[in-house]
């Protein structure tokens, strides 16, 4: 006995990642999807599969739920800014860097590195198909939803950014264009493409993309 409990303490603890509609670290939900809700009521139970654990001495990097978390609160004070005070000192100082894009950027490579680590969201996207059916499988996991999140998140803020960069040199007024972008993506682009046209109509002038060659100037030129 003494033997068999030494063999046992030294196969190495995994975790279970959470699954489709899990409610939390490690745990997998009982219900819907997970196929040990229907295979237990034959009166067996299957396991949850077994997913990459961070060695030892990555023990301290973040998990997927973490980096959600702390994303979702971190990127509200740069929309506020935007909004809000769109001429303070700190808004210009920080939206004019590209290191909030690049920040962004490096959150999602994370997080597809780290849950790309399970192999069930690894298997989901396999088929190379662009269909719904294969996008759905994928995206039952939680961590794969973090990873969709986070390039909602960088890509309607490269999006905000160019609206608040625009709209300040062209001096047009942009709190509903990025409020629209925030909460519903393009349709804030749309807002101040046809914002800026009637500002454009109202001058009797040609406002300038910032983002076109030499927009900047002409439109520094134009205030």
């Amino acid at each position: 006995p003494r033997r068999h409990l030494e063999r046992s303490a030294s196969i190495p603890r995994v975790r279970a990642a959470p699954g489709p509609a899990a409610s939390g670290r490690g745990r997998v939900a009982r219900g819907g999807n997970n196929p040990s809700s229907s295979s237990s009521s034959r009166g067996a139970s299957i396991a949850p599969r077994a997913i990459w654990v961070p060695p030892e001495e990555l023990a301290w990097i973040p998990d997927p739920e973490t980096v959600f978390n702390v994303e979702n609160v971190a990127i509200f004070p740069l929309w506020l800014g935007m909004i809000f005070a769109p001429k303070s000192g700190v808004t210009r100082a920080v939206m004019d860097s590209a290191l909030v894009p690049c920040v962004c950027g490096f959150v999602y490579v994370y997080l597809t590195w780290y849950s790309f680590h399970d192999p069930r969201i690894l298997d989901a996207f396999s088929t190379g198909k662009p269909d719904l059916a294969a996008l759905a499988k994928g995206f039952s996991y939680e961590w794969c939803v973090a990873v969709g999140w986070a390039h909602f998140i960088a890509m309607d803020l490269f999006a905000g950014r160019w609206i608040y960069l625009d709209a300040r040199k062209n001096d047009v007024f942009a709190a509903h264009s990025l409020l629209l972008c925030l909460f519903f993506g393009p349709t804030g682009a749309i807002s101040h493409v046809t914002t800026r046209a009637i500002t454009g109509l109202v001058r009797g002038e040609k406002l300038v993309d910032v983002m076109a060659a030499g927009g900047e100037e002409k439109a520094s030129a134009s205030e």
